[in-house]
């Protein structure tokens, strides 16, 4: 068996010097010597390949780091491994790990991402746990597509569809799926499916956008780091400020109850210029059952609401197609559709 490491950084692949965590160029090594000890004679039939496309702390990643990983995934021969582990840091692992399940849908392979919430040295750290069950996942050939090994502290080892993950709640290090709808768990070295049957082969072959392979599906062309994209959380005392550079599109977070402020004073303003200027509203947070009356508001103004998925796969879904160049009328009808395993309940 042979198994591809594509290393990128983050607290797995980092050491703590002075109280500060900062990337270590030698930390892939340490990794795989872990686990060979932990793994023992199972360890003895698997070959490593090492690639390391950039080496970065997850929170200063941009856009520029997608392109990187994109070009280092094309390239890659497939055929030649029985599964690929990505190495990134947790806190920007459910972008990543979105862009990765978009651009490698229909992977014939298991792609899996894995982080650490301490550096490895660390007793507290799941940084080995999750590679462990990351190899036995690829292993024991429980999937093909991409996915998120990851434990939370006093939980199992989950594996989550790599475009569900949300965003973690603050200081808590522990990661979910959307509406908690992950793929599978380890009981000790037994893989369980959520739902008990095993969904089969999860990647698909049908065209995204027109586009049908790796590198052709979504593009990802050189270009500015900056998205193209307005994020908004509501809050109390709303206020919108449209940003000086080129908007392309606005992704619009809701309260928990799939709300914003819909006071005329407060969205009018904002709602007019969006749509004089021709940019999008998309609201993420809603779903199909939202049904308080402040949601009317997003018809009246025009603004498209998401079905259930993940904000932060939708963002990396938005950018997707803003990149490509697609129109509005493209865009909307991208962002509503199941792709990768993005919305919740839909394959």
């Amino acid at each position: 068996m042979v198994i591809l490491l594509v290393f990128t950084g983050g607290t797995i692949g980092s050491t703590e010097n002075s109280g500060f965590v900062s990337p270590d160029k030698e930390k892939p090594y340490k990794l795989l010597n872990l686990y060979k000890e932990r793994a023992g004679e199972d360890a003895a039939g698997i070959k490593f390949d090492i690639l390391t496309p950039y080496q970065a702390l997850s929170e200063n990643i941009d856009c520029n780091n997608f392109r990187l990983l994109a070009e280092c995934l094309g390239n890659i021969q497939t055929d030649m491994y029985d599964g690929i582990i990505i190495t990134h840091g947790t806190d920007t692992i459910q972008y990543t790990s979105a862009f990765a399940g978009y651009i490698m849908e229909g992977s014939k392979i298991p792609v899996v991402l894995v982080s650490a919430n301490y550096v490895l040295e660390d007793v507290r750290s799941n940084g080995l746990d999750n590679f462990y069950y990351a190899v036995e996942f690829i292993r024991q050939k429980n999937g093909k597509g991409v996915f998120v090994s990851y434990r939370n502290s006093g939980d199992v080892p989950r594996i989550h569809y790599a475009t569900r993950l949300i965003m973690h709640q603050a200081y808590s290090d522990s990661l979910y799926s959307v509406l908690d709808l992950y793929y599978g768990y380890f009981d000790g070295r037994n893989f369980i499916y959520r739902d008990g049957t095993e969904p089969g082969n999860i990647g698909k072959e049908e065209e995204i956008c027109g586009i049908n392979k790796v590198q052709e599906r979504f593009a990802v062309p050189g270009g500015s780091s900056f998205s193209g994209i307005m994020v908004v959380h509501p809050y109390p005392g709303m206020e919108y400020t449209m940003s000086g550079r080129d908007i392309k599109a606005v992704l619009h977070y809701t309260y928990h109850s799939g709300t914003i402020c819909s006071k005329p004073d407060v969205l009018e303003g904002f709602a007019i210029y969006t749509r004089a200027e021709g940019i999008p509203v998309f609201i993420t947070g809603a779903g199909a059952g939202a049904d308080y009356e402040s949601v009317k508001c997003y018809k009246e103004y025009g603004f498209y609401v998401l079905p259930a998925a993940s904000p932060e796969a939708m963002y990396i879904k938005l950018w997707l197609c803003i990149i490509n160049n697609k129109s509005t009328s493209e865009i909307v009808e991208i962002m509503q559709t199941p792709l990768a395993n993005d919305i919740a309940g839909g394959k």
